[in-house]
């Protein structure tokens, strides 16, 4: 494992309080929604990233990273989004040669970021 790999590990994952502050701001319909939205593009956004990729699209990967990152920092997604700030960072500078680790650490925590946004929509609904 490379060392940004040890270092996006020992950061936590989540942050609780971004959803709460989201369920204060417009209440539980709100983050729902958000919630929802969310799941919807975050592959469809992590797919064109990768068709991007392939393409050696630097600003394309750019901008669906960027994107991505966005969303998750709103709703708490904290590893998702150092993951998207780095790719981003990176595809700004023209620089694909990490994208696809990058891309392969989001795809591995699309999963954990969904069951806790899944988790959290469910308290939220009742």
């Amino acid at each position: 494992m490379d060392t940004d790999s040890t270092t996006h590990a020992d950061f936590p994952e989540t942050d609780p309080a971004a959803l709460e502050r989201l369920r204060r701001f417009g209440g539980n319909k709100l983050l729902g929604d958000m919630i929802t939205l969310f799941l919807e593009a975050m592959p469809q956004r992590l797919a064109a990233a990768r068709a991007a990729l392939l393409r050696g699209d630097a600003p394309s990967v750019e901008h669906e990273l960027h994107a991505l990152k966005s969303s998750a920092a709103q709703l708490g997604a904290l590893r998702m989004h150092r993951l998207t700030q780095e790719g981003e960072r990176l595809a700004r500078a023209g620089s694909l040669d990490h994208s696809a680790t990058i891309l392969d650490d989001l795809d591995a925590e699309m999963p954990r970021v969904r069951t806790w946004l899944n988790e959290a929509r469910s308290r939220a609904d009742a």
